[in-house]
């Protein structure tokens, strides 16, 4: 193929017109970007405690915690309640948003609760509150005991599962 002279100039003028209007210079702000408030942390953990004796230990692959509502997002944290500074039960769960504050516990998702007393429950988004040291669920609740299954819509119980009370409940005895 045979290109001449002027040919080329155009081919040439072309693409430095198109080159000039494609990439035209824009004026690019920066704005201040605000600074963030949370903070990411690997290996979590936390303890609470009361009257000297232990009462919730959490821990969790990674937390995000967010400074303005005082809340960590937990990531696979395994939370153990203790009562009089005796082991209790065990919190597994994929999610936990706790309360800094009030130490208050929220599991998000698929939930599961073993105790010292080798019963387990299985529900889902498990509440803990710190203050009456309460576990519940307004969900789909199974809590199997050494000899029986109770099913139930919903629940709460102290952590040592000695006082439950669910709702609709049906049992199944082994």
């Amino acid at each position: 193929m045979y290109f001449c002279k002027e040919n080329l100039v155009f081919i040439i003028s072309f693409f430095s017109i198109f080159l000039f209007f494609a990439c035209k210079s824009e004026k690019v702000s920066i704005e201040e970007i605000p600074p963030m408030s949370e903070q990411t942390i690997e290996k979590f953990a936390i303890t609470q405690t009361e009257n000297g004796k232990l009462k919730m230990m959490l821990e969790a692959k990674t937390a995000i915690i967010d400074e303005k509502t005082n809340i960590a997002h937990l990531s696979l944290p395994i939370v153990k309640f203790y009562d009089k500074g005796n082991y209790a039960s065990t919190l597994i769960t994929e999610k936990v948003d706790i309360n800094l504050d009030t130490n208050d516990v929220r599991g998000i998702g698929k939930c599961i609760v073993d105790t010292a007393n080798k019963e387990h429950i299985q529900t889902t988004d498990l509440m803990y509150n710190a203050k009456k040291n309460l576990i519940y669920s307004d969900n789909d609740v199974k809590i199997k005991k050494p000899g029986q299954t109770i099913f139930g819509t919903r629940f709460d119980a102290d952590t040592k599962l000695e006082k439950i009370t669910i709702k609709n409940q049906r049992a199944v005895f082994d």
